[in-house]
């Protein structure tokens, strides 16, 4: 997701041009104000991100998560959700199955949808593979499938985001997935700044820039920054410290900071070759001390619903 997220953000920052007012600011919060929100991905993917996603929401660091519909450990945290409704969850929207050997397949169906999936039988591993078989009719049927499983299971869908990026890999699947979100009046992610760039994507992105004051015209939120810095971060003695330098240099607007923390379990080894990132994420968000950084700071923490909210309330 780094690479499409980063070039969506930064070149719409590039269209609203320096000094203008924030969307932080439009959406009523006062100007200067730092309004932060730390999204956690990959809920429902396994027990051991469930875990850690619940124990840093209870924490007060996460104040948002979004939820992977393919993914078996779904009804876990839908459960979660029913004693805590209040919590601000979205859809992770998936249109890969990255990790080996674990593996999903598409909500919609391998029958209703055959360009999502390889030749296994399950989604692809990558998103070039989504973006070479799929069409943009069997991506927006799958957002759908999505979202009606969710609403099925009572959950009261906060945002859409997507994991991996995939819907930001291609105009047309962008289209579909902003045309699905204006109709349901869900909020989606996409910000006005960013911190970095792939230059190779960029005529790709620019085709999307005008989306960004779409989306707020029809009545959703827009972010100011999309911060997926910690991507880079890998060297976990350091990781610590570069979250509460990222805190503390946090730029005026509303910034969405994404962190994917998983429990250190059996299962969580099992899952990923990037396991002590993961488990660092947990550890470092249940920390007392990011806490109290981002109070010593004054920094707003917010989530999707707040901001869904305050755009209503403009006029």
């Amino acid at each position: 997701m780094k690479k499409t997220l980063f070039f969506l953000a930064i070149l719409a920052g590039v269209q609203m041009g320096a000094g203008a007012q924030t969307y932080a600011e439009k959406l009523g919060w006062p100007q200067g104000a730092r309004v932060l929100m730390i999204h956690a991905d990959d809920a429902g993917m396994s027990h051991a991100s469930n875990q850690a996603i619940i124990a840093t929401l209870e924490a007060g660091t996460v104040t948002s998560a979004s939820i992977m519909m393919p993914c078996p450990w779904v009804p876990e945290f839908v459960a979660y959700l029913n004693e805590h409704p209040n919590v601000d969850a979205g859809l992770h929207l998936t249109l890969t199955s990255e990790w080996r050997p674990y593996r999903w397949g598409p909500v919609a169906g391998r029958g209703a949808t055959p360009g999502l999936v390889d030749d296994s039988g399950y989604m692809h591993a990558n998103v070039r593979g989504v973006v070479e078989n799929a069409t943009p009719d069997e991506v927006e049927a799958e957002i759908r499938a999505q979202i009606a499983l969710a609403e099925k299971m009572g959950i009261n869908i906060t945002h859409l985001d997507s994991h991996m990026g995939t819907l930001y890999s291609k105009p047309a699947f962008f289209e579909r997935y902003v045309k699905v979100a204006i109709e349901k009046q869900i909020p989606l992610l996409i910000g006005a700044a960013g911190t970095g760039a792939d230059p190779e994507e960029s005529q790709i992105y620019r085709l999307l820039l005008p989306y960004l004051e779409k989306i707020w015209a029809a009545g959703l939120p827009v972010l100011d920054v999309i911060d997926t810095s910690s991507y880079d971060w890998k060297d976990v003695a350091t990781r610590k410290e570069q979250f509460i330098n990222t805190i503390r240099n946090l730029r005026p607007g509303v910034t969405w900071f994404n962190v994917h923390p998983t429990m250190p379990t059996e299962e969580g080894k099992a899952l990923s070759r990037n396991r002590e990132i993961l488990f660092s994420d947990y550890h470092i968000l249940i920390s007392p001390e990011v806490r109290q950084v981002i109070e010593e700071e004054g920094i707003i923490l917010t989530t999707w619903r707040e901001l869904k909210q305050r755009r209503d309330a403009v006029e």
